[in-house]
Formats: structure tokens, C-alpha cells, sequence
């Protein structure tokens, strides 16, 4: 039986599957990496990432994660492992057997995918045929991953077995997770492309949609304050909040921090938005300051983002396009 697994997808939206069969091949796009032939480690490749214009400005996780996918494709993958691609249109699964080391085919068919593993198909297996967990694993997002841990019933399904079902199966969906997480990732790196002006007018446009009045200072004379909000249209009732907003990917220090909370008068409250969080003595700061301060770091921002997306100014979901997405639950059918 072969020794590892994996699966690897057939274009962005399924469109290289018959390429994959007619050629007997797998394929993989990041194509301005060059030839990675000669990298011999993760840390290599996530360096040739790092280095390489188009991809150097991406968030340290999604770095990462695609240097990972490269790295398992040209480094991991060999000859003899078991490699699966899907069809979407059939609900079906190819299962081969990777035949080639790693090839850079730049020019060649398909175009746009130039990382390329020579493969003998097998056969093709209908999704029904795995178990529930199986086709969890199978439903990553991701284009490269390892089926290591399904490879005894994808060996089993090939020759013919059927597999049984655990009555232990999670009753949790695991790839929901994995698309909420790519989701921040996205959006994450939308906002670190942002002008700073501009994230400052989402952030206050995040405020309205929450029923807050909110609007942006004039440059010249916020002292510091990029935002200020309170409940009431004209400014009578309490909190009167303060905002000072970072999009940055630098963690904001207690100097800057002392000097937020010191614009706060009595009555007022504070709001620091960061993008690259904040330093423990920061957090101390303002802990300790006499005003209360409310921090909000990257992540926590972009739930807010998304819980109060549909109120949000028309302008303002442009500069952040978000697509709703549903995904079954595995809760039962209620019973009439």
C-alpha cells in the first residue's frame, strides 16, 4: 500500500479535471515562484515566497499556508504516493498513483500551472462511497493537502471495500472552520492593502452600522483622534467615544497608548482600533488609565465587520465586497 496521501484540485473552480485525466497529470499554479527544483526545505520555500514580488505582501499566515501547499506538492509528494483530484460536475474522485518527480513546465498545458507531477489514474470513486469524516477531510479548500490520515480507506475504496461508518463521527463539520478562517485571512488582507484615511472611514462607518453616530475628525485637528461616536445624533448623551485607529502591522506601544488615553476628559471613553495588535505594556496602559479604553485588534475588528455587514453604507461594503455563503448544518431535520 502506498505510504502517504494526497489530494491536489483541479483549478480554481474544477476546470482542469479533464486536462488532469486526458494527460494523466497533477498541476499547481504560484507560477511567478519560478522553478523551485532546488529548494530542499519548507523554511526555503516559505523564504522564496517572502522574496518573490507578487507574494511578498501577503499576511504572515497566508504565506505560510501557500508556501506549505508548494512545499508538499514539489518536496513531500513522490513516486509510488496515492493522489486524488475531484470533479465536482460528476461527484466523483480521481485516484492515481504519482509516477514523476517534480517537473517546471512553464508554457505548457495547462497554462497557468506550471508545477506539474506526472500521474497513473486508477479509477474514479463516487464521494458516497467514503465515510462522513473521510469526506470532511476531502471538502478542504485547500488546493495541496495531506490524505495521510484517510489513506487506509482510500486504499480500501479503490480495491473494492466498503467502508462502515463510526458512530463516533464528529458531529461538527470541520471545513466550516477552515472557510471562516481563509474568509479573515481574505479580508485581513484587503484591509492591509487599505490607505490608512480609508480604514479609518470603514471604521467609523463599522460604528454606524452598529447605531452609533460616528464620523471621521478633520486631519489637521484630531489630536490623535481619528474617530469620535456617540449614541444620540447630537452629541448629548453618554459614552462620548474617542477613536484612534492603526492599520499597521506593528504591535501599538505604551507611548502611543499613554498618549491616547491622555486626550480622554471625564465622561469619555476610548476606542483603539490596531491591525497589528498591541504590546502587553500597552494593554497595561490602558488597563490603567482613568478613562475606559476598549482595544480591538485585527481579528476581533473583522468579526465586528462581518456581524454588522448587511447595515453597512453601500460605499463602504465596496471597499470590502464580502460574499454570504451557506454552508449545511449537520443539526437534524426537525420532525413534524
Amino acid at each position: 500500500m502506498a505510504e502517504r496521501a494526497f489530494m491536489v484540485r483541479a483549478g480554481n473552480d474544477n476546470e482542469l479535471v479533464e486536462e488532469f485525466e486526458s494527460r494523466s497529470l497533477v498541476a499547481v499554479g504560484w507560477e511567478e515562484l519560478g522553478d523551485v527544483s532546488d529548494i530542499r526545505s519548507y523554511e526555503e520555500m516559505k523564504a522564496r515566497f517572502n522574496s518573490t514580488d507578487e507574494y511578498s505582501e501577503h499576511n504572515s499566515r497566508r504565506l505560510a499556508q501557500n508556501a506549505g501547499q508548494v512545499n508538499r506538492f514539489a518536496l513531500e509528494m513522490e513516486e509510488g504516493h496515492l493522489v486524488l483530484s475531484y470533479d465536482k460536475t460528476e461527484r466523483e474522485y480521481l485516484i492515481g498513483e504519482v509516477t514523476s518527480g517534480y517537473e517546471w513546465k512553464p508554457g505548457d498545458h495547462p497554462p497557468g500551472y506550471p508545477h506539474v507531477r506526472r500521474v497513473e489514474w486508477k479509477d474514479t470513486v463516487s464521494r458516497d462511497e467514503f465515510t462522513t469524516s473521510t469526506k470532511n477531510t476531502l471538502g478542504s479548500t485547500l488546493t495541496v493537502f495531506s490524505l495521510d490520515d484517510c489513506i487506509d480507506e482510500i486504499a480500501g475504496v479503490l480495491s473494492g471495500e466498503t467502508p462502515e461508518e463510526s458512530e463516533d463521527e464528529e458531529d461538527t463539520v470541520p471545513f466550516v472552520d477552515e472557510v471562516e478562517n481563509q474568509a479573515d485571512e481574505l479580508i485581513s488582507d484587503i484591509l492591509a492593502n487599505m490607505d490608512p484615511f480609508v480604514f479609518e472611514e470603514l471604521v467609523a462607518a463599522v460604528l454606524r452600522a452598529m447605531g452609533y453616530h460616528a464620523k471621521k475628525t478633520r486631519d489637521s485637528q484630531d489630536r490623535g483622534i481619528d474617530v469620535v461616536a456617540h449614541p444620540d445624533s447630537l452629541g448629548f448623551e453618554s459614552p462620548y467615544i474617542k477613536a484612534q485607529v492603526k492599520r499597521q502591522q506593528s504591535k501599538v506601544g505604551s507611548p502611543d497608548m499613554r498618549a491616547f488615553t491622555g486626550t480622554l476628559g471625564n465622561g469619555e471613553r476610548g476606542l483603539f482600533v490596531s491591525t497589528g495588535g498591541y504590546t502587553s505594556e500597552a494593554q497595561d496602559a490602558a488597563r490603567n488609565a482613568e478613562q475606559r479604553v476598549t482595544l480591538i485588534d485585527r481579528d476581533e475588528f473583522i468579526d465586528l465587520l462581518i456581524q454588522h455587514y448587511d447595515d453597512l453604507e453601500s460605499e463602504y461594503q465596496a471597499t470590502v465586497p464580502l460574499k454570504r455563503v451557506y454552508i449545511p448544518s449537520q443539526d437534524p431535520p426537525l420532525e413534524e
